[in-house]
């Protein structure tokens, strides 16, 4: 994994695993792995030596091979590390605003998502990658509100974005929640809407994009007021007014009367 640069995730797609909980139970030393697993990564590297990757005896690989630099600007399609319980089933990761920095600036993603609160959401599972991000700032607005959570899945694919759809944007210097415009293709631009009319869209350069997630649902502090009760303040405002009008229209009335003259619309 160091070698070629992959996350755990990343390994086990490679190995056409449905999860990484079994490598991570390899790597934090609760279980030896089986024949099948060893077959699994000689077939699909085959360059690495058998008496290496059982034994440790040295080379590594058949024959002498550089290791690859790692690309840039490449969306994977996955997420960076995930985080799992003493189970090895994959948990929601909290990214608080205060854990954004470090979420972002750190080297070693898995000790940082290692350090991340995790929540217990009835009816959504870590599963494929889920996530929980808290909202920063008023863009989103009326949608989100400062201090908002949102829950969200991993998006592998960029041409399979919903368009008008909300999403967590993980960039290189910053952490955006903003409705996307639509699918993109590769090198292509993503346009960033916010609900906030006083927000301009924003474009940002795929090269910067590390990575997206789709909101699925919110957990808010914003309590909405009773829709009843505001209807029966509107109606009372409404009645008042008219109150108003009709007191206000009598005192022209007399007015106009005593100078002899007639108001705009009067019946002659």
């Amino acid at each position: 994994m160091s070698h070629y640069n992959l996350s755990a995730y990343q390994l086990a797609k490679n190995l056409g695993y449905e999860g990484p909980q079994k490598l991570y139970k390899l790597i934090q030393n609760k279980s030896k792995p089986g024949y099948e697993t060893l077959m699994d990564i000689l077939d699909h590297y085959p360059e690495v030596r058998s008496e290496w990757l059982m034994r440790g005896i040295e080379p590594m690989f058949n024959k002498p091979e550089p290791k690859p630099e790692a690309k840039e600007g490449a969306y994977t399609g996955m997420p960076y590390a995930v985080t799992v319980d003493t189970h090895g089933q994959e948990v929601i990761s909290l990214v608080s605003v205060k854990a954004e920095a470090g979420y972002l600036l750190a080297r070693n993603v898995d000790d940082t998502m290692g350090d991340l609160e995790t929540l217990s959401i009835p009816g959504i599972r870590g599963g494929k990658s889920v996530r929980a991000f808290e909202v920063a700032g008023n863009s989103m607005q009326p949608t989100l509100n400062q201090g908002d959570l949102v829950v969200a899945s991993y998006t592998e694919r960029l041409d399979l974005i919903q368009p008008k759809h909300v999403y967590v944007v993980v960039a290189h210097d910053r952490i955006m929640v903003k409705r996307l415009r639509g699918p993109v293709k590769r090198h292509e631009p993503i346009e960033l809407l916010s609900d906030n009319r006083f927000y301009d869209p924003f474009v940002l350069p795929q090269n910067d994009l590390k990575e997206l997630w789709q909101v699925q649902a919110v957990l808010t502090r914003s309590v909405p007021a009773n829709t009843n009760d505001s209807f029966d303040r509107m109606l009372v405002l409404l009645e008042m007014l008219a109150q108003d009008s009709q007191h206000l229209r009598s005192i022209l009335l007399d007015v106009a009367a005593r100078y002899d003259v007639k108001l705009v619309g009067e019946a002659s």
